[in-house]
């Protein structure tokens, strides 16, 4: 049975999935269809790169997992130094990465357009700001643990509340992909501007909650 502190943070987590929902549609759109924060998609989509002999667009789905995991990696030692400040400190960083990505080209001459140094990083350091939830942006993983709770709740070993907070998380991310989508088609480059807004919202929020 999941703990009352661990729903908690899932349900704090929701919000998150929005934001990585709204960043990835934008990232889809603008950045010639690669994902920013599902790397499972990523992952695939590099496999049949290098199955289909297309060398520069293998590299650049590399070099986008590599950015991902190097924004995780920046996210895992913020979230060790920073204590109680850890998702604060973090939400912070992933602010101001998609904020810098709002400024950057989204079409480079060559390789891996300017924008996605920045949020893919940011993406990356998301799914490290809050402790003990494995992973914000994994809503693949959120579906299995629906039906795992679902089941144990219906069978008298769970809590409700445990399949409902994972059903919210998958549709936090729908929202936050539809929001995505309709922020690029009317705002353009700025579109990054809200999700950028809204992670900083987040810090502050966690700054006051610590």
């Amino acid at each position: 049975m999941a703990d009352a502190g661990g729903l908690q943070r899932s349900w704090l987590a929701v919000p998150l999935v929005a934001i990585g929902g709204c960043v990835d549609a934008i990232g889809w759109l603008r950045l010639q269809e690669l994902f920013v924060s599902f790397m499972s998609g990523t992952s695939t989509l590099l496999g049949v790169a290098v199955a289909e002999r297309h060398p520069d667009r293998a590299a650049e789905l590399a070099v986008v997992v590599a950015l991902f995991a190097l924004g995780a990696v920046v996210g895992a030692a913020l979230a060790r130094l920073a204590g109680r400040w850890r998702t604060a400190a973090v939400l912070a960083v992933v602010a101001a990465l998609i904020g810098c990505g709002c400024q950057l080209p989204s079409v480079g001459e060559a390789g891996l357009p300017p924008m996605a140094f920045a949020v893919v990083p940011a993406m990356g350091a998301l799914n490290l700001a809050l402790p003990g939830v494995g992973g914000i942006t994994f809503v693949t993983g959120s579906l299995t643990r629906f039906a795992d709770a679902l089941v144990a709740a219906l069978a008298g070993a769970g809590r409700h509340g445990a399949w409902v907070v994972q059903a919210a998380a998958w549709a936090a991310l729908v929202v936050g992909a539809t929001s995505g989508a309709w922020l690029e088609t009317r705002m353009g480059q700025d579109a990054l501007a809200v999700p950028a807004l809204a992670a900083a919202v987040a810090a502050v929020a966690a700054i006051r909650l610590a």
